[in-house]
């Protein structure tokens, strides 16, 4: 499908929404869905960022505010919980801005969050904009709590997946996907959405944040799955801080052994690990 075609497509789920599993439906339009992200998006702050992957920096980070989880110990609640904090702009400006820091030296766009997901009618329109003046990768940083539907809009459009797989397979009230992120059956939906990528021969570079007290739940299970799919690059995330709004164990520091044991478990299962 032409970028045009897939933008015009994606248009639908701004009065009909079926881009996560949460399936808002009409209530998006108002700003009533889960994500309360309604017709237009809008945008925390843009930077070249030097934060990411270091094959994708300096990235052109584009941070879109609001999320489909709500995970307790999120740093960025300032606007992933708040969906009209920032700036409104149109597709053909944000385009602009996309050349301007190609022109300064970007490597990469990517687009985060919050989450992009709620967001990609917009993106998919900045897109079909850009056109040929697209220089640098696309990259998708998100939770990929997303729908077969929402990922075949992306098809064609996302050069790199950046997906988070933070918590392990554990399901139901109990289970941390949704206790501690918000995000019911999470197991199933995120790795049905990384392998359903995977498949389809995309560029996937999963990302794990190393939480405390969170290793043998988390943190291992999700490492021995990825080991189970070659060629996908593994980014550890080890530089957790907690914010002042976490609690129980998600408001101590990350244990330096909680560390260690984790790289030991990435290096014995043969990890291709991003830096």
């Amino acid at each position: 499908m032409d970028p045009a075609g897939r933008a015009e497509l994606a248009q639908r789920h701004l009065t009909d929404c079926r881009l996560c599993p949460f399936l808002c439906g009409e209530a998006r339009a108002s700003g009533r869905g889960m994500c309360r992200v309604g017709r237009a998006s809008h945008i925390a702050s843009e930077m070249l960022h030097m934060g990411e992957e270091e094959v994708l920096r300096p990235a052109h980070a584009i941070f879109f505010s609001g999320c489909t989880a709500r995970c307790s110990f999120c740093t960025a609640a300032r606007y992933a919980f708040h969906p009209t904090y920032g700036v409104t702009v149109t597709a053909a400006q944000l385009a602009q801005r996309i050349v301007q820091r190609q022109a300064e030296g970007a490597r990469s766009i990517c687009f985060i969050g919050g989450d992009p997901a709620p967001h990609i009618p917009f993106i998919l329109q900045t897109l079909a904009v850009l056109g040929e003046r697209k220089q640098a990768p696309t990259v998708l940083n998100s939770n990929l709590y997303l729908t077969a539907e929402a990922l075949d809009l992306l098809e064609g459009a996302i050069d790199i997946y950046l997906p988070d797989l933070k918590f392990g397979p554990a399901d139901g009230p109990d289970g941390c996907g949704e206790r501690i992120g918000g995000m019911p059956d999470y197991w199933r939906t995120v790795t049905g959405c990384i392998d359903r990528l995977y498949r389809r021969g995309e560029r996937l570079i999963v990302r794990h944040l190393i939480m405390p007290g969170h290793l043998a739940c988390c943190t291992e299970p999700v490492l021995r799955w990825l080991a189970q799919r070659p060629g996908i690059g593994v980014s550890l995330l080890d530089q957790y801080v907690p914010p002042a709004h976490a609690r129980g164990v998600l408001a101590q520091t990350l244990p330096e052994g909680d560390v260690a044991a984790a790289y030991a478990l990435a290096e014995a299962l043969g990890l291709e690990l991003i830096a």
